[in-house]
């Protein structure tokens, strides 16, 4: 049977003053989407906690990124561009921290934090130690972001689930349930709703680019990124984090206002099979808000997570009265991402809202990784945009791949493409999966072609990574910069 095969071009993104295909380039040309405006952050304070040694670190490289850092020695040149430095007279604006924005752990309570015999006690105190130093330090100064800045001695424990050396052999033991191991990460977010500003844990390889994480059994990963790359994912992050819109999808005159809506499931801490929805809605500049829906049901014939035509229903009115809230009008277009199939319930709870609050289209689209692989013949995987027509409703995107404008290959495995299924939609399949691939370089955590899916998705899934630690009835931000 042959299969249709077609290629989408690399979508061009929204600056300042400009578009390009590249976010690095984009930023470096023609600045944030919002820089100049009232809204745009002209300096971003920034509140560090951490031991002195590691803010020590930080500052430093800090420092060294304001001036700005090279590029990596390489023939690849597009891949692997210079980080132009922020600040006066730089297309970026400043990020400052000194000594009163600085709270210094002292390096007692982190040996003692690190020797502490149960992993999730170890994780459990070591974040509720961190957010009180950050709570102490936000009384005191303003911040747009607390960077927390867990050592290395800290973080091995934590990562390979042992003790730091050194600690009696009667004090080692591991946690029972090891599927359900807490994340630092996930928890310090999820404890640090009610701070006055967003919280961001970076690791020592960020700013030191020795050591990536450990091993279960010790061993440590090399980090593998340049430290140019390191400055722009970095400060692409905490620009976003501190209100600012470093970039957006170009909107047609002509289209229709579109709410992008990402729908996942997460099980509770604890591991149980109660599961909850969640729905991260975007509207084209990238601006997200996170809705927490009800719980779901997992099918007995194929395993696949679902809601109810009620709890569906409910999800989606409140992300559009959220999103009215939020930008002072309801979208003309409605498109749904799920990982699992819109079954019957859903599709009917989806609909009805729509028909509901007088919107005109909607689009419900489920997204998963692909089993198939397809090969170009070539030493390098298919192309980035490569898009292949199994049937009717259902096709293979490749949105890792083969770059042009990098003339490479900017992963390190084979590429694994997404499948897309067209549940119920309006628009041409082809129009779904340029939307698609727009999508995913949406993803403020990353500035190359490299991101799978597509900021629904993947936002959908950090903001469920981190609700599973907080009751069903806490009061959360909606803003998506508290959860990435």
């Amino acid at each position: 049977m042959n299969r249709k095969v077609t290629f989408i071009n690399e979508p061009e993104l929204e600056f300042g003053s400009g578009k390009h295909i590249d976010i690095r380039f984009g930023l470096s040309m023609h600045g944030p989407l919002d820089a100049g405006t009232e809204l745009a952050p002209n300096k971003v304070r920034l509140g560090l906690v951490g031991d002195q040694h590691t803010i020590d670190l930080f500052t430093r490289w800090l420092n060294k990124c304001r001036v700005g850092v090279a590029a990596k020695k390489t023939s690849l040149v597009t891949l692997f561009p210079a980080f132009p430095g922020f600040g006066d007279s730089k297309p970026l604006c400043d990020f400052v921290a000194n000594d009163q924005t600085t709270r210094s752990i002292n390096s007692r309570e982190i040996r003692r934090l690190a020797t502490i015999a149960d992993r999730e006690q170890m994780v459990s105190e070591s974040v509720d130690y961190f957010l009180s130093e950050a709570n102490d330090l936000l009384q005191s100064v303003s911040a747009d972001v607390v960077i927390c800045l867990p050592p290395s001695d800290l973080l091995k424990p934590i990562d390979t689930g042992s003790v730091a050396p050194g600690t009696p052999r009667s004090r080692r033991r591991r946690s029972k349930d090891e599927a359900h191991k807490t994340v630092w990460h996930d928890l310090l977010k999820a404890r640090a709703m009610t701070m006055k500003a967003p919280v961001q844990m970076v690791r020592p390889a960020t700013y030191g680019g020795k050591v990536h994480r450990y091993r279960q059994d010790g061993s440590s990963t090399k980090d593998i990124e340049d430290e140019a790359s390191r400055a722009w994912n970095f400060y692409t992050a905490l620009y976003y984090k501190a209100g600012g819109v470093p970039w957006r999808l170009p909107r047609i005159a002509t289209d229709l206002d579109t709410c992008f809506v990402g729908v996942s499931y997460f099980y509770t801490a604890d591991g149980a099979s109660v599961q909850t929805s969640v729905a991260q809605v975007f509207n084209e500049r990238g601006e997200g808000v996170v809705v927490r829906g009800g719980q779901v049901l997992v099918k007995k014939e194929d395993r696949t997570v679902h809601m109810d035509i009620d709890v569906s229903a409910e999800l989606l009115r409140s992300a559009l009265k959220l999103y009215k809230k939020e930008h002072g009008n309801l979208p003309a277009r409605v498109v749904c991402h799920k990982t699992s199939y819109f079954d019957e319930g859903e599709t009917e709870g989806f609909n009805n809202v729509v028909d509901q609050f007088g919107i005109d289209q909607l689009d419900l689209v489920s997204i998963r990784k692909s089993s198939v692989r397809f090969f170009r013949g070539k030493p390098n995987p298919p192309l980035r945009g490569t898009a292949i027509e199994l049937d009717d409703c259902t096709s293979i995107l490749y949105t890792q791949g083969s770059v042009d404008f990098y003339r490479a290959y900017p992963g390190m495995y084979v590429p694994r493409p997404i499948e897309v299924q067209f549940d119920q939609v309006e628009r041409p399949p082809e129009r779904i999966l340029m939307e698609i691939l727009a999508l995913s370089k949406m993803n403020w955590n990353s500035t190359r072609f490299v991101n799978s899916d597509p900021i629904t998705i993947a936002a959908a899934r950090n903001v469920g990574n981190v609700l599973r630690y907080l009751d069903a009835d806490s009061v959360i931000p909606v803003r998506y910069s508290y959860y990435m």
